[in-house]
């Protein structure tokens, strides 16, 4: 079990860490993020320094996530990961254990279930697209699915840019499940959920923003019928293979990593589940994914960098006039710089998972939680979870 562990960057890591914060003053488009490096001390007043460093006590956004980490195990989280990334230097936690079968403690690199993260990465690959000039935003996916028409019968032309943001109108799959009795307990492809999603549809294109898993499936079959791979095999080469991931991937029918994170629920006669590779997010391009709390950090950094895309694609993804929800992220005021804090929250039956980057790329945040065994149907809209959000947003705060 890790907890608490702080590495201050000092020497020249330290410099040119200031230099990327005030060199991106009032810049908004992807700009560099800090080297996150320690740099070794050149000089014996170096070595001293860092020395003094090494040695220093935690900053102070920590106590914010030591009291959020031990509030939820006391509720019963079984792990809480979470890594804070900032030009004063590293910080990060890990509590609890990975599997209540072995009672091995969880570590910082354990794999996890993100959920709705998997839907940035899949907005990658969809912005990919749109830069090679094989779609644009405002093109109805009609154009470029046409059995999209036949299997849920939209109101009218859907355009990839409404997917993308929430604001097609389209129905939830997951609600339309449950209310058919469905227990939602089993793999389904893209089609089906968008068949389940079949409900009357009112608006269409230019709707309020309504968030929506199934935006995601009609997505995928776009990018899978463009690329002609499944959307993790495409998600794969577009960011996971590019940023050197080892612990990034779809799940399927592979078999399950050493090192995952298990998140577990409770029937409503008392009984354990365990969650762990759920059949039910097997493939799914708006929660099937895992990573780990270190590469969710190394993945938001690449992006807000302009590693993945073009400054003009990340900046098209938060763009303002998208409010609270870009194309494919979440935006958070930061009151530190007066900007916004651009990422996204994942929560799915027995897990959780955040990340966050300033736009400046001077501080970021990620965080997973194996949630404290109850009954739960989907997960979705655990308001526990939700919290998630609001703590790391004053922790980034702190870390001004």
């Amino acid at each position: 079990m890790q907890s608490g562990r702080f590495t201050p960057l000092h020497g020249a890591a330290a410099a040119a860490a200031a230099l990327v914060l005030f060199g991106a003053a009032g810049c908004t488009r992807a700009p560099t993020a800090p080297d996150q490096q320690t740099s070794a001390p050149t000089s014996a007043s170096a070595s001293a320094t860092a020395t003094a460093s090494a040695t220093a006590t935690a900053p102070a956004f920590a106590a914010v996530l030591k009291k959020y980490s031990k509030d939820i195990r006391a509720g019963g989280a079984t792990a809480v990961v979470i890594q804070v990334k900032s030009r004063l230097g590293e910080w990060s936690s890990a509590e609890g254990v990975r599997n209540l079968e072995t009672n091995e403690p969880v570590q910082l690199t354990d794999q996890t279930h993100v959920g709705d993260i998997t839907m940035t990465m899949v907005a990658v690959s969809v912005m990919k697209l749109v830069e090679e000039g094989k779609i644009q935003l405002h093109d109805p996916v009609q154009k470029h699915v046409p059995d999209f028409e036949s299997i849920i019968k939209p109101p009218g032309p859907i355009t990839i840019r409404s997917l993308l943001s929430h604001r097609s109108g389209i129905p939830r799959y997951w609600e339309s499940l449950l209310r058919a009795g469905d227990p939602a307990d089993g793999k389904r492809s893209h089609e089906e959920r968008l068949a389940a999603a079949a409900d009357p549809w009112t608006g269409g294109s230019g709707s309020l923003f309504s968030y929506s898993g199934t935006n995601y499936s009609a997505l995928a079959l776009l990018v899978e019928k463009l690329r002609g791979q499944d959307i993790g095999a495409v998600i794969g080469t577009d960011t996971v293979e590019p940023l050197g991931l080892q612990g990034t991937h779809m799940t399927g029918n592979e078999p399950g990593p050493q090192n995952l994170i298990h998140g577990y629920t409770k029937t409503e006669s008392g009984e354990l589940v365990d969650n762990a590779l759920a059949p039910f997010h097997s493939g799914s391009p708006d929660t099937g994914m895992i990573s780990t709390v270190p590469e969710l950090n190394t993945f938001f950094a690449a992006l807000q960098k302009g590693t993945l895309l073009t400054p003009q694609s990340v900046a098209e993804m938060h763009h303002p006039k998208y409010q609270q929800y870009g194309l494919g992220v979440v935006r958070r005021y930061d009151s530190c710089s007066n900007n916004d804090y651009f990422g996204h929250l994942g929560v799915v039956q027995g897990y959780a998972a955040l990340a966050l980057i300033s736009a400046d790329g001077s501080r970021q945040i990620a965080m997973a939680v194996a949630g404290a065994p109850k009954p739960d149907l989907i997960g979705f809209e655990d308001p526990e979870s939700l919290k998630m959000s609001e703590v790391a947003v004053s922790a980034l705060s702190q870390a001004c």
